[in-house]
């Protein structure tokens, strides 16, 4: 039953702004891992980061610019609705409530991000929702401390086989081709003066221009 299923891919973040390091890796992913669709939500207050630098409505508005050529990509608000933290927990159960048993969720996410997962909020319960694919990075330092090892050990697996078999349980890191791109430097190359083409879609960087975001220090 589980190999029928319908396969949805889910990326959070702040996305301020999203660009080519969010969007490419996701296709390659949504290739190998037969999904059709990936959910981008955009977080509005973020447990472990500050404030963003571009409000709500303009990082919607960026990604609703990628979802609306992608047939691929979905832009979810649900937690630029919320007042409260945008705890991934929250968000995967409501999802899982809607699309019930008729798909299989991915939750996806850097390898810099994988050594805090025993520490977000309810870990053991976002397990029982979804798989999580984790893109492997170069250079990300493992957190070699007994629990996080300990914890991680009873979800990490390397038979993907694993993932067609069930619905829900398992991390599996994967090889993805990578982007050296962050947000962070996007922003700094607008404050330095620079074009960012080269590191964003046409229409985000055009809607950046027109809007003059990031362009104040902060």
């Amino acid at each position: 039953m589980s190999k029928t299923k319908a396969r949805m891919g889910i990326l959070g973040g702040s996305f301020d702004p999203i660009h080519f390091g969010h969007i490419k890796p996701c296709i390659e992913l949504a290739e190998k891992f037969q999904l059709s669709s990936v959910k981008l939500v955009p977080c509005k207050i973020s447990p472990f980061k500050d404030a963003t630098f571009a409000s709500s409505q303009h990082r919607w508005n960026m990604i609703s610019i990628i979802t609306g050529s992608s047939d691929l990509f979905v832009a979810d608000a649900r937690e630029l609705e919320r007042t409260t933290p945008s705890y991934t927990y929250d968000t995967l159960r409501e999802i899982a409530e809607e699309v019930s048993s008729r798909v299989k969720l991915f939750w996806i996410m850097g390898e810099d991000a994988l050594y805090d997962f025993p520490d977000w909020h309810q870990p053991e319960k976002i397990m029982q929702l979804c798989h999580v694919l984790v893109m492997r990075r170069p250079g990300v330092k493992n957190n070699n401390s007994e629990r996080v090892t300990q914890w991680l050990s009873e979800y990490l697996c390397e038979d993907r086989g694993q993932l067609e078999s069930s619905d829900y349980g398992h991390i599996f890191i994967t090889d993805t081709k990578m982007y050296d791109i962050s947000s962070t430097q996007v922003r700094e190359t607008l404050q330095s003066g620079q074009q960012p083409r080269y590191l964003l879609p046409g229409g985000v960087w055009n809607y950046i221009k027109r809007n003059h975001l990031y362009q104040q220090s902060a």
